[in-house]
């Protein structure tokens, strides 16, 4: 019985780290795809390695991605590259990273040829409004602003259609008052991050039972 025991509490303990891991690997700059998303889309992290093709033609764009993602530029500075986006991006405030967006071959089309991405975004809250996506096409060299078809604000997730993609950034109004909740990526509501922390501590949990129930084993074989 105790065997029996043991084995479920470390195989719960295996399933728990590797639903973390799983969770931590398809969460890139804060902005991940739900379930619904994968094998149809990717994110990948942007790195100055990985944007060496467009660095050659646009230098300024990739300087401005990075510079935005280190933290030592606003997402507003992006209006002195697309001053036609000026009044947009006036009082924006990123909730995220800027990621690399791309499709994979299972990625399906809507019927006027755009991709519909929902994208799950944990700092969105009530304390943001205004959502919008900021995307560079590294295929018409330009910048734009992409007004989402949805915004699920419970789930924490946005809808949105692209004529092709690549790199994007979640903007938003931000209330200065309620600012910890979006910095954090979470919300008083049940999240994503939680989910983390709560397979992480059950998992702590469960193997320290596991070793102390091992540990009892041990010491009653040992007196007998």
């Amino acid at each position: 019985m105790k065997k029996k025991l043991l084995g479920t509490i470390m195989a719960f303990v295996l399933s728990a780290a590797t639903a973390v891991t799983a969770f931590a690997a398809s969460k890139v700059g804060e902005i991940a795809l739900p379930g619904s998303m994968e094998g149809q889309f990717k994110l990948e992290e942007i790195t100055k390695e990985s944007y060496s093709a467009l660095a050659e033609k646009a230098p300024e764009v990739v300087d401005a991605i990075l510079a935005v993602n280190a933290g030592t530029k606003t997402i507003e500075s992006i209006k002195e590259l697309a001053p036609e986006l000026a009044a947009q991006l006036e009082g924006k405030s990123a909730l995220g990273k800027f990621v690399e967006l791309s499709a994979l071959d299972a990625a399906e089309k809507s019927a006027d040829g755009k991709y519909v991405v929902t994208l799950s975004v944990p700092a969105l809250s009530d304390a943001v409004s205004d959502v919008k996506i900021l995307h560079y096409s590294t295929e018409r060299s330009v910048w734009e602003i992409i007004i989402p078809t949805k915004i699920d604000t419970e789930n924490k997730q946005i809808t949105a259609e692209f004529e092709d993609l690549s790199p994007v950034a979640v903007i938003a109004n931000v209330d200065s008052t309620k600012a910890a909740d979006v910095s954090n990526g979470t919300s008083p509501k049940t999240g994503v991050g939680s989910y983390s922390a709560w397979f992480f501590a059950a998992a702590v949990a469960l193997g320290g039972a596991a070793v102390v129930c091992f540990r009892k084993k041990k010491t009653a074989a040992d007196q007998q």
